[in-house]
């Protein structure tokens, strides 16, 4: 365990993240005399800055990979500050993102950084050694040990804005500030980025304490990101067309001819996009996606949203008491502009 955080370790950075937000308020005194919800009370707004944090990791030595939710909504950030264990501080001059996956890539400038070996989550077994390196409650780089605890979590539902899949799950303690750090394999080669926790209570969230079920994006997801970057640049927002996807009723079921509720009503597809010209329609019923069975709306989205540009996207479906096969290459967004200023 020692051998494998000396690895890793001086490849993990603490991350600032400097935030101009704008915050409404009332008149103390006015509140005071005229309560409040009195009318002449009214709303002022007022700008402030706030600071948020949490973890990365160098994966070339001008890069720095961590979650998208650490920054969170970058036109209201102000400045990026990392922090390296060996006391160094460093400019950001380019942040890439992925919005659907909660990755994100910070390019950096000056002396070339340690950069982290890498690993493949794909040989990870339930119940080997896992450890969490990151910088929890802004307290300065931390260590903690568990195991894996299981493979291949999915999520229907969303975690806040990103659709989570194929996720690690572990018992080593991830808190708040964890997010973005690497989780290490006994060898020290990262296998995940550490996203979020079961807080207990039956909420689900960041910025909650651990209670042992912790969640990371295995690194051959990650893997595919950089890769983006590195050949195109940028990340390539995927299109595939489909607008709008609903539940099905039991009602809903019964008169689209099916015995069973699951599947993802098509109710939107966009004129002349690569899921529109292969003939999916409105109405039909996604019964999977790429061989993997679809139970929900939710179920469908977070599917999709794991494809990139040129993967080719295989929907089985059901349309007028008959199975039917659409296939379509994913194609490129046209790109409104980087958000990054």
């Amino acid at each position: 365990m020692v051998r494998a955080v000396e690895r890793v370790q001086p490849s993990v950075v603490s991350i600032h993240v400097l935030h101009r937000e704008t915050v409404y308020y009332r008149d103390p005194f006015l509140q005071h005399f005229l309560g409040p919800h009195s009318s002449l009370n009214r709303l002022y707004a007022a700008e402030r800055d706030r600071i948020s944090g949490g973890s990365g990791v160098v994966v070339d030595p001008y890069r720095i990979l961590t979650n998208a939710h650490v920054l969170g909504n970058l036109k209201a950030v102000r400045k990026i500050k990392i922090f390296l264990s060996e006391e160094r501080d460093l400019e950001v001059i380019n942040v890439e993102i992925d919005p659907l996956l909660d990755l994100a890539v910070l390019e950096v400038e000056g002396d070339p950084l340690p950069v982290a070996p890498l690993g493949d989550s794909d040989d990870i077994l339930v119940g080997e050694w896992a450890i969490a390196i990151g910088n929890p409650f802004d307290l300065g780089l931390t260590v903690s040990i568990g195991v894996i605890s299981a493979l291949d979590r999915d999520f229907q539902e969303p975690q806040g804005n990103y659709h989570y899949r194929d996720m690690i799950q572990t018992d080593a303690a991830v808190n708040h500030g964890n997010s973005g750090g690497p989780l290490v394999n006994a060898l020290g080669e990262v296998i995940g980025i550490n996203s979020f926790i079961f807080p207990g209570g039956g909420e689900r969230g960041y910025d909650f304490g651990s209670i042992g079920i912790g969640f990371a994006i295995p690194i051959k997801a990650a893997r595919r990101f950089l890769d983006e970057i590195q050949t195109h640049g940028r990340v390539r927002q995927p299109w595939h067309g489909i607008v709008e996807l609903q539940d099905l009723t039991p009602r809903l079921a019964h008169y689209l001819g099916l015995d069973h509720t699951e599947g993802a009503l098509v109710a939107q597809i966009a004129v002349e996009s690569p899921a529109y010209m292969t003939d999916l329609s409105r109405g039909d019923v996604i019964l999977s996606i790429n061989g993997e069975v679809v139970r929900s709306a939710d179920e469908a989205w977070g599917i999709l949203t794991q494809m990139r540009v040129s993967e080719t996207c295989t929907i089985d479906l059901f349309r007028s008491d008959k199975r039917r096969r659409v296939e379509f290459e994913v194609e490129e967004r046209p790109r409104a502009g980087s958000e990054w200023d």
